[in-house]
């Protein structure tokens, strides 16, 4: 933890010079707890938020309706093409494995292009930690990226989950509610690289969302089926979601997998509500209000996507 954040924001101030701070803000804890520490320290910054159109409507809400009210103005950069069902069937198959062409187009190339119109290249601030996994500790705090031909700065690498959560709470700001229902992570709803209890868990609170992946299946498979006949050729595999995790598994598969114990062979009979053990990390379990969003926002049709 940074002891002293003012102290500490003099002292980034020398090495940022005159260089914009664009911070990338999902929806999640760990990008809101930055720009709070950017905010204490003092340190002028402009946020930025990738739209993939998979994120779960809680996560959009949080972003669009209460966080600019915390940072304030949030620039939302979009892939022309539309979002990631778009993306899906452009592709006529799924992201995973050594084919995440998601990452790419839906979020490392609007930044890419939005860096691009600066004369004087920005910082791009990004809220990872080393505690989330091997691959992010061995990240270093400051690196330069030339794909989007800047500099990458990780300000909060060494914060620890609690301390994340206690600057939410040094600055009263209310965390995204998915976290409060038991999810670990937000933003694409769900990862292609998702985790079994993460699976589980949107199985049982978003089964809109299984049913938009069902048919994305449907699509892309029925969509490579017609293209086998019409080329007289057979399909080395059935593109589903997941494949990369279980070959051959459609999204009804994997979530009865989800739900079984570890090994995946007997089903878990005595299994906790999901959310129980995200309130109680952050303290809001049991008759404790959140600040609610302080403007509604309009309900917009959403087309299938």
């Amino acid at each position: 933890m940074i002891k002293n954040l003012k102290a500490w924001g003099r002292e980034m101030k020398s090495i940022i010079g005159d260089r914009e701070i664009i911070a990338s803000v999902s929806g999640g804890k760990d990008s809101t707890a930055m720009v709070l520490v950017f905010k204490e320290a003092e340190i002028p910054f402009k946020c930025v938020h990738m739209d993939t159109g998979w994120e779960h409507e809680e996560t959009e809400k949080y972003v669009l309706d209460y966080l600019p009210s915390v940072v304030g103005k949030i620039e939302i950069l979009r892939w022309k093409g539309g979002g990631m069902a778009e993306l899906v069937k452009e592709h006529k198959g799924f992201p995973g494995g050594n084919m995440r062409f998601c990452t790419k187009v839906l979020k490392i190339d609007p930044l890419r292009n939005y860096f691009l119109k600066y004369e004087i290249e920005p910082i791009n601030a990004v809220g990872i930690r080393s505690s989330e996994s091997q691959a992010r500790a061995a990240m270093p705090v400051w690196e330069y990226n030339s794909t989007l031909r800047c500099e990458t700065w990780r300000p909060i690498k060494f914060f620890t989950e609690q301390e994340v959560i206690d600057i939410h709470k040094r600055h009263g700001v209310r965390p995204n509610k998915l976290y409060l229902m038991g999810a670990e992570r937000v933003g694409c709803w769900p990862c292609v690289y998702a985790r079994k209890s993460e699976i589980r868990l949107i199985s049982e609170i978003d089964p809109q969302r299984i049913e938009l992946v069902r048919q994305l299946e449907y699509e892309v498979q029925l969509e490579r089926k017609n293209k086998d006949i019409k080329l007289g050729t057979k399909g080395k595999y059935v593109p589903t979601w997941f494949i990369h995790k279980k070959a051959g598994w459609g999204i009804n598969k994997v979530v009865e997998w989800s739900k079984t114990k570890l090994g995946g062979k007997d089903f878990e009979p005595f299994m906790p509500p999901s959310g129980e053990e995200g309130c109680m990390r952050w303290g809001l379990c049991e008759g404790v209000d959140l600040p609610s969003d302080k403007k509604p926002r309009k309900k917009v049709k959403k087309k299938l996507r």
